[in-house]
């Protein structure tokens, strides 16, 4: 297959880089001036820029795959412009963060012209997208076989296993990327809220904060996204302030979360830490209001080094619950007739290269492969393996968060799933019964399914 790339922002011309690395020849339109200006000034071997699409499907023969690294909303723009110059043989492949239900329409359309379509999450950010990014592939099963060493190639390894897999239908490897994201933005704010937590309830400073967690790198508990945490909270710049406290609070979004909280709805799956980040994202908006919470007078009086905080423990089932939310929403998508994903293609194409990787999802991926089934039961034996000796403790550092009057939405919804699932509780049971009262729904019995008629129900 001959390489032909449409956009080279900063993934895409990252891409670029790592084919050309891997000796593929790479021709590529980028219609950004500037953009183009910057790269022929790098003068990079094998990575030819064209002045047109047109052009560059001239200068590209057929069977050439032609790559797209462009915004969600401009793939149909260009899909629409490539399709008349194109031959049968050849293959369209989104690379962008796309909804799934659009790659299931593109397939259709390119069908219609004997185009084949391939829709590919990409993750790793332009870091991992020039060294070896996770890629997650659903399209045409003849079209991915005749590109397959492409992208294993250009993908991350871990134990000579490439973190590249295919799903199987269109729309499969952009849902697969999208529920990864979700999971990232709970990670990425679970990791937020255990800083905010030391640094108020526990008075330790950046630096301290910062070293606290470069210790849990060395255990089962690592990650990237820790590694990095670790880093960003105790960096300075030139005049020696700390970016944590210059940087402007509003987070930004680019929609993903939100479609995986929407897929949730409609399967009826709870992923309640994936929907307090999108939430907080959301609600990050307002986070300029002026502060009406003392939250100053709760730090502990204790010294730092009399209180025990198990970091390692707090971090790991944080994780693994909302790790197992998001492979749930993807194992409960299987009733989809177009959907039918194996859980350990999952684990292998976020070994390495993307966002989630760590030694916390090598852990949990090992443990599956001895328990083959992701249920319930399953959570609860990483938790007990992980967290049973120090869960009091895990309930205290949340309960000290609160009680100083700081957010943790997603620590806490965490616990409360944890709990909702594991613990002895009649909140089903007194729902159950407040709809009967005021909605004369039917109800039955726990014991043998048989239908309870409370007094109210007779009018």
């Amino acid at each position: 297959m001959n390489i032909a790339l449409i956009g080279l922002g900063s993934m895409g011309y990252n891409l670029a880089k790592n084919m050309v690395s891997k000796n593929y020849q790479v021709n590529a339109y980028e219609k950004n001036k500037l953009i183009v200006e910057s790269i022929n000034n790098d003068n990079i071997k094998n990575l030819c820029l064209l002045n047109t699409t047109k052009e560059l499907i001239d200068k590209t023969p057929s069977p050439r795959i032609i790559l797209l690294s462009l915004p969600a909303n401009k793939i149909d723009k260009c899909i629409s412009d490539l399709i008349n110059y194109l031959n049968p043989k050849d293959i369209i492949a989104d690379l962008g963060n796309s909804l799934y239900l659009h790659s299931i329409e593109r397939e259709k359309l390119l069908k219609d012209h004997n185009i084949s379509f391939l829709g590919i999450g990409i993750s790793g950010g332009p870091r991992g997208a020039k060294d070896g990014p996770a890629i997650m592939v659903g399209g045409s099963k003849s079209a991915w076989e005749n590109v397959r060493c492409i992208f294993e190639d250009i993908s991350a390894k871990i134990d000579n296993k490439s973190a590249c897999c295919y799903f199987g239908s269109a729309g499969s490897g952009h849902f697969v990327k999208l529920i990864h994201n979700g999971i990232e933005y709970a990670l990425m704010q679970g990791l937020a809220e255990i800083s905010n937590i030391l640094e108020h309830a526990y008075n330790m400073d950046n630096d301290l904060r910062a070293k606290k967690f470069e210790e849990i790198l060395k255990t089962q508990s690592s990650s990237f996204l820790l590694k990095i945490t670790s880093e960003i909270i105790s960096a300075q710049n030139n005049n020696s302030q700390y970016f944590i406290d210059e940087v402007d609070n509003k987070i930004e979004q680019n929609g993903t979360g939100i479609w995986a909280i929407k897929a949730a709805l409609e399967l009826g799956v709870s992923i309640p830490s994936i929907y307090e980040a999108v939430s907080t994202r959301s609600l990050s908006n307002n986070f300029k209001q002026k502060s009406k919470v003392n939250n100053n007078d709760q730090i502990l009086s204790e010294k730092i080094d009399d209180v025990e905080i198990p970091l390692e423990e707090i971090i790991f089932f944080n994780f693994a619950c909302s790790l197992y939310q998001g492979l749930n929403l993807i194992k409960k998508s299987n009733v989809w007739d177009f959907f039918d994903y194996n859980i350990d293609d999952i684990f292998q194409a976020w070994s390495a290269g993307c966002i989630l990787q760590g030694d916390y999802i090598n852990f949990i991926s090992q443990k599956y492969e001895n328990h083959k089934n992701l249920n319930f039961e399953f959570l609860h034996s990483l938790i007990e393996e992980k967290c049973s000796k120090k869960f009091k403790l895990i309930r205290e550092f949340n309960s000290n968060g609160i009680r100083s009057g700081l957010p943790c939405p997603v620590l806490s919804s965490n616990l409360a799933y944890y709990d909702l699932i594991f613990s002895n509780h009649k909140i089903g049971e007194t729902i159950q019964l407040q709809r009967s009262f005021f909605g004369l729904h039917p109800i039955k019995s726990k014991k043998d399914d048989n239908k309870i008629k409370p007094y109210w129900t007779k009018l």
